[in-house]
């Protein structure tokens, strides 16, 4: 075993305006003992805070070999580039300031190197620093490198590298590639300077994964860092690719063919770009008309270069199943045949179920093997996208076929996307023990090759059960008859208009109220998330939510009637929020909510049209459409009402 020289490593720290985060940072630093690389470069770029004087005084006072230069401002990619031109090691390692490494990290870096110098990247193992707490959170989303301890392999399909910061590189190697940080991009710029450098090796590129090494990456609270401003700036999602990612992928295409990892890195960008779209609060809403098309437009650029294959493979991140069909709808491919239809759990009270189907047909015709009607075609809102479209139809609960395609049922307690996902998995043969992610999730639960030990088989069977048929909702569902109690709950704001529709909806059936967590407390009322929450939740004939709510309790759980009660002016992000929250009914005072409500795929059947809007005519609406469904209970079913 052999331990590379701290003096092999020059160490280049981009640095504008966090003053706030460097005695952090460079205490992080003085942790490192004798172990501390000689070779620190500190690249001011024209900050306006009192960032320099900071480090001028520390370099001053503990580290006098360091080198602190001013440059005008010009953004961190020419910083780098700055420091890359000044380095003079063998390695070249890039650490941003607002971050901090842990005790022993270049010890642990270079004793990793020294042993394996033929090695083209050292990836550290990133975690998570969530302000204002400072532990390092091991929850990145790309954890799962580092899941079997230090290791090397070859960068192929879901294992990549794209991150700068945390990374060494053999400068050698770098200056011979010729690659660069780009200027005037503000996303991606790590990911195009490391793909940059590995394709030019012509080779498969052998990657280090130093789990020992551990990097704190900061999420900061106050979100002023480059990674939380790039989401409202237009450029994030025009630019970068068009001018980054296409002309490299092309390359690369013209080169031999683009590489899986590098395949995999863009699919990894499509899942903060493309399923985000349809979360209320990372809607990139300040898109004008010409921006989205032109996004559209870089995606198709890029997405072409991505392989039938890895688009179903692809499990780094969980991408859902309907983003995956919009990229093949964007790139002119067909969709797969089996990726047709989808079930939602049929309710207690409904002889109905509706089914989701897919197509790139802008009228799609369906057949099916039960009575079925069409309610709503719609388009996912990704970008002002019209490549896929997607149907939603209400078919007798005997439905099993459409168009000659088996409907997919969820199983109990999955939402729509999990569904999606086990049959995603089904179909590429993927036999790993999974648990399929929920709607926002990126994070991939499931074993993997180098890392499967008996634990952690047992920890991902124990959260399987946890979630799904024996999870403590099925329970209740399971030992609790179906109650005849109105569920009201409320936000912290709603509480009087909350108590009025309390009082109007007392006079039909027996009502409860749930207060929410940190809202105003009310008297007999239930705590949202308590077990007699859960409970009431489960039995409830209606649950009437004057805000869109998630969780404890999951749509299959409930076997009422879902209803939602609005203010009206939805804006687009409200509809998201309702989209996720999937109500059986909404009432809104405003007819235009229709509308909006139809473009996220809610039909117009299950949305009321209230003007008054007032807690009796509320309460009256809710208790007209809760008798016409329940003229379709099922017998078994007639104690509901």
């Amino acid at each position: 075993m052999s331990t590379l020289s701290p003096d092999a490593i020059s160490v280049i720290v981009p640095v504008h305006d966090v003053a706030e985060y460097l005695p952090e940072f460079l205490s992080s630093l003085d942790s490192q003992r004798t172990a501390l690389p000689t070779d620190l470069i500190f690249i001011d770029d024209g900050s306006e805070d009192s960032s320099a004087e900071l480090i001028a005084a520390w370099i001053s006072d503990v580290h006098p070999g360091a080198r602190l230069i001013r440059t005008e401002n010009r953004g961190v990619s020419a910083a780098r580039n700055t420091g890359l031109d000044e380095a003079a090691r063998e390695w070249i390692l890039f650490l941003d300031p607002d971050d901090v490494v842990a005790p022993g990290y270049f010890e642990a870096l270079l004793a990793f190197i020294g042993d394996h110098p033929d090695i083209d990247v050292a990836a550290t193992n990133l975690l998570r620093m969530q302000e204002p707490d400072h532990r390092l959170r091991d929850n990145h989303p790309l954890r799962f490198r580092f899941a079997g301890g230090n290791r090397v392999a070859e960068l192929a399909d879901d294992v990549f590298v794209m991150n700068a910061a945390s990374v060494a590189f053999p400068s050698a190697a770098v200056r011979a590639s010729g690659a660069r940080f780009r200027t005037g991009l503000h996303a991606s710029e790590d990911a195009l300077f490391v793909a940059e450098y590995l394709l030019s090796l012509g080779r498969a590129p052998m990657a280090g994964f130093v789990a020992d090494a551990r990097y704190g990456y900061r999420k900061r609270t106050a979100r002023t860092s480059a990674v939380d401003r790039y989401r409202s700036d237009p450029s994030t999602y025009t630019v970068r690719f068009r001018e980054g990612y296409a002309p490299l992928l092309e390359k690369a295409a013209t080169s031999g063919g683009v590489p899986s990892w590098l395949q995999s890195v863009l699919l990894y960008e499509m899942q903060w770009l493309l399923p985000v779209q349809l979360d209320p609060q990372r809607y990139a809403e300040n898109l004008d008309e010409a921006q989205r098309a032109e996004t559209l437009a870089g995606l198709k650029a890029c997405l072409r270069h991505v392989s039938e294959d890895r688009l179903l493979r692809y499990d780094a991140s969980a991408l859902p199943l309907e983003s995956r069909l919009i990229i093949l709808a964007l790139t002119g491919r067909p969709l797969w045949d089996w990726a047709l239809a989808y079930g939602t759990m049929p309710r207690a009270w409904r002889r109905t179920a509706d089914v989701i189907a897919y197509s790139a047909d802008p009228a799609p015709v369906f057949t099916a093997d039960a009575p079925v009607r069409r309610l709503l075609v719609w388009r996912p809102d990704v970008f002002g996208q019209r490549a896929l479209v997607a149907t939603r139809l209400r078919a007798d609960r005997r439905v099993r076929r459409v168009s000659s395609r088996k409907i997919m049922w969820p199983r109990p307690g999955e939402s729509l996307v999990q569904t999606q996902d086990r049959h995603r998995r089904r179909m590429a043969g993927e036999r790993a023990l999974s648990i399929p992610g929920e709607q926002g999730e990126v994070y991939v639960r499931r074993t993997r090759p180098w890392a499967d030990s008996v634990a952690d088989r047992r920890a991902l069977r124990a959260e399987m059960r946890r979630r799904g048929l024996w999870s403590k909702d099925a329970m209740i569902g399971r030992l609790f008859r179906p109650g005849r109690e109105v569920l009201v709950e409320h936000h912290a704001e709603g509480v009087e208009r909350s108590a009025a529709l309390f009082a109007s909806l007392s006079s039909f059936s027996p009502v409860r109220q749930v207060s929410p967590k940190g809202g105003a407390a009310v008297d007999g009322a239930l705590l949202f998330g308590s077990v007699a929450h859960r409970v009431a939740r489960a039995r409830a004939r209606v649950l009437v939510a004057l805000q869109p709510t998630g969780r404890p309790s999951l749509r299959a759980r409930l076997r009422g009637l879902r209803a939602l009660v609005t203010e009206g002016g939805l804006s687009t992000a409200d509809a998201l929020a309702i989209r996720r929250f999937a109500p059986d009914l909404v009432i809104t005072p405003v007819e235009a909510d229709v509308a909006m409500l139809s473009a996220i795929g809610l039909p117009a059947d299950d949305v009321l049209i209230v003007p008054a809007n007032t807690p009796d005519t509320v309460a009256g609406a809710v208790i007209a459409r809760l008798r016409v469904d329940e003229r379709f209970t099922t017998r078994k079913d007639a104690r509901l009402g």
